[in-house]
């Protein structure tokens, strides 16, 4: 059989692109020009990661695609710049399908509330909540049925974690993964072990050395749950993460697991190796 006359089952083709463009994004740029079949197949993995360092970026990417198509394909999104309020709204509004979601623009507000709620898949969420209540002027906890928090696993707080924000540990209940950056705060560390039912990791992340006390080399919280790991590379982190690479959540994760082998190892009488 001539080898230039062997045709594949689309299934197989299908297969075969997806993987060349899930090992390098650079490749899509290139495939999506070979067929528009390859097109179909693989446009969406440019728009399953999102970070966006500029507002002109989520603009022109709301303006490039039918809303079904961002509100089917768009998983995960940073906004890493000053937005305006009305292209958050529209951002959060159309790309519904968000399960992971990082708002680092340095102006949070408790209008995003409703907006983080119309986000029924959410699960990671990373962002300043003493500002998404009110803040300084008029902090207010909406009850848990107004909260966007049904289905969050893992909770990055940015900024404040005040004793006001302590009761909102106890309305996540599916939260596994709790991370507070840069701050240690034994009491709130306390607080969150206390009343997260289901928490098993809580991890402080330190992107800014020079805000580090070295609190936590005095702290006397031995749970092993409790992991300080160091971040200054937060957005590729963020990024690398979200690709389904080694972030810092999965630092902390093995972190705890080499903890509790050798707990478990030190009360039967086994040797680990790091």
């Amino acid at each position: 059989m001539d080898a230039a006359a062997v045709t594949l089952p689309p299934e197989l083709e299908r297969v075969i692109f997806e993987l060349a463009a899930w090992q390098s994004r650079k490749t899509i740029f290139t495939l999506i020009l070979v067929a528009k079949k390859v097109c179909a197949w693989i446009e969406p993995e440019l728009y399953h990661v999102l970070l966006f360092k500029l507002p002109e970026q989520a603009v022109r990417m709301l303006q490039s695609k039918p809303p079904e198509f961002l509100r089917q394909h768009v998983h995960h999104v940073a906004l890493a710049s000053t937005f305006e309020h009305t292209d958050v709204a529209r951002l959060l509004s159309t790309c519904t399908s968000i399960r992971n979601f990082a708002f680092w623009t340095g102006n949070t507000y408790p209008e995003l509330v409703p907006l983080l709620c119309k986000l029924t898949n959410l699960q990671r969420l990373s962002i300043d909540l003493f500002d998404l209540f009110g803040g300084d002027t008029e902090l207010r906890i909406p009850p848990c049925e107004e909260l966007p928090f049904t289905h969050i696993t893992h909770l990055d707080i940015l900024g404040l974690v005040s004793p006001e924000l302590w009761p909102v540990f106890a309305m996540l209940p599916r939260l596994t993964h709790l991370c507070f950056s840069d701050v240690y705060l034994p009491d709130a560390i306390r607080a969150a072990f206390d009343l997260c039912e289901r928490l098993e990791l809580l991890v402080v992340i330190w992107i800014y050395q020079e805000d580090r006390s070295g609190g936590e080399e005095q702290s006397e919280i031995t749970d092993p749950r409790l992991c300080i790991i160091d971040c200054e590379m937060v957005y590729q982190d963020w990024e690398l993460g979200a690709r389904g690479g080694v972030d810092f959540w999965r630092q902390g994760e093995q972190m705890v697991e080499m903890r509790r082998r050798q707990i478990k190892a030190s009360t039967e009488g086994w040797i680990i190796e790091d």
